[in-house]
């Protein structure tokens, strides 16, 4: 009688549970502040790698950052939403290292660590961190997520970089917010990490909340998400030069190439080296490795088990130097040498960067 009724509660128990975790509010993006995973070294490579190594990723906890209070911007101090077609950055008035410390501690708010950051060319990304918002879908997951948090993990990784650039306005700064990802999928049981595509709504939330965080108002945060969809009109095409070099022709200014070949090669996952601009001249460039993008059919052997620690002997040297040429900017490759690259490689990275700049 006894085991009967014991039975009878538990499973009205459990009833009861489930009924209750339905009504549980579902967050659209939530990423853990207490822990992080190891940080993910993914090889800056321009193709989908092939899915024949299955990679377990472990969770190690950590203490959760201790986040001092910060000074905001100043009511006086402007922060501007600038757009163009679907890219959106923002104009602050602010020092860069202050900026940069204020960024850090935004992104550790967020439960986000830094994993690299290079002051000279002011660039910051952060670590891998799982979005455990986008894939509770129903309130059962949500309950078993907070009732089972140590057994629980998402099936996907975000990873964000910032990019600071000197403003075109006197003692401005320029912020820019790229995002790459990553999903885990299944072959043949096992689990497999492969990129997914760079997700534009993400990087506005996530603008977004960076805006507001530094002192923006809310309009002003607000209108960073406001119609992502629109796109902006052809204006780039690849062509050849005289000598019969293939070069990447934009037809816009100098400062919106430049700007945009910066945020491509962002989403491209290029580790960048050094860079040049020069405002008044008109002319820069960018110097960065990446996997050779003209081994597209060839299958990185090893990827995923190199997925914690890169793989850099196999990256490639490019050099992308930008060239203003009356309301155009011409795009061209070189090679460590300083010799212009007509290679399979290079024609391929052309190939890459128009599909993003056109």
């Amino acid at each position: 009688m006894f085991h009967r009724f014991f039975k009878t509660g538990a499973v009205l128990s459990c009833i009861t549970l489930l009924v209750a975790c339905s009504s549980i509010p579902q967050s659209e993006i939530e990423y853990k502040k207490s822990r992080s995973l190891p940080a993910l070294e993914i090889p800056p490579d321009l193709i989908t790698p092939a899915n024949d190594e299955a990679a377990q990723i472990p969770t190690l906890p950590r203490p959760t950052p201790d986040i001092s209070p910060i000074n905001k911007v100043t009511p006086e101090t402007e922060i501007r939403v600038e757009r163009d077609g679907a890219l959106r950055w923002l104009v602050i008035k602010s020092d860069m290292p202050q900026l940069q410390q204020r960024i850090r501690s935004f992104w550790q708010s967020r439960g986000f660590e830094v994993q690299e950051q290079d002051a000279r060319l002011n660039i910051m990304d952060t670590t891998w961190e799982e979005n455990r918002g986008i894939t509770t879908k129903g309130g059962i997951s949500t309950f078993f997520r907070k009732a089972f948090d140590v057994l629980y993990s998402a099936s996907t990784r975000d990873q964000f970089r910032v990019r600071l650039e000197p403003g075109t306005d006197a003692r401005t700064t320029e912020i820019y917010l790229t995002h790459r990802g990553m999903e885990q999928v299944i072959n043949k049981e096992s689990p497999l990490w492969q990129p997914r595509p760079a997700d534009r709504t993400l990087e506005a939330e996530m603008l977004k909340r960076l805006a507001l965080y530094l002192g923006a108002n809310e309009d002003n945060a607000n209108a960073i998400k406001d119609d992502l969809t629109r796109a902006a009109p052809a204006r780039a095409n690849i062509t050849q030069d005289a000598q019969g070099l293939s070069l990447l022709v934009v037809a816009e200014d100098y400062a919106s190439t430049w700007r945009r070949t910066g945020i491509a090669l962002d989403h491209l996952g290029a580790k960048i080296e050094d860079q040049n601009r020069t405002l008044d001249a008109k002319r820069g460039s960018y110097q960065f490795r990446l996997k050779d993008p003209s081994r597209a059919s060839e299958p990185p052997k090893g990827w995923l088990s190199k997925l914690f620690s890169g793989d850099k002997d196999k990256t490639q040297y490019f050099e992308l130097r930008l060239l203003d040429q009356d309301k155009e900017t011409h795009i061209t490759v070189f090679d460590q040498a300083g010799t212009r690259d007509n290679s399979p490689a290079a024609q391929r990275l052309l190939t890459l960067l128009h599909e993003q700049l056109k």
